[in-house]
């Protein structure tokens, strides 16, 4: 690997990955972790709460350069997917001070609401 470069992967997220972004987390879960030569940097999934689901994220600034990357794009694809067939509703929040949030959770097929 050239000097400079930062390896990208995602993997299956565990209990402690979401606990670790959300600590007073309580639902079950379908998310992955995103990490920088080995470290998690971000983590998106579903969050299968009753009746609603919920669609979160969350990210380091250090992942940002890297969210256009396959690497991301592939797990979204997923989550697009998985949206689609869940058979409850999946809502999602738009983070006020994140200027994609919006363009992303169209992309995903949300409509926005204010």
């Amino acid at each position: 690997m050239e000097e400079g470069c930062v390896k990208l992967t995602a993997r299956p997220a565990t209990l402690a990955d979401v606990r670790a972004r959300y600590p007073d987390h309580t639902a079950s879960f379908r998310a992955w972790v995103f990490e920088l030569d080995g470290e998690p940097k971000g983590i998106v999934g579903i969050a299968l709460y009753r009746p609603v689901s919920t669609l979160f994220s969350a990210f380091d600034e250090e992942l940002r350069p890297h969210l256009p990357r396959p690497t991301v794009m592939r797990i979204v694809k997923k989550l697009q997917r998985l949206c689609e067939r869940y058979p409850r509703p999946v809502v999602a929040t738009a983070e006020p001070g994140e200027p994609a949030a919006p363009g992303l959770l169209r992309k995903l097929g949300f409509h926005l609401v204010d």
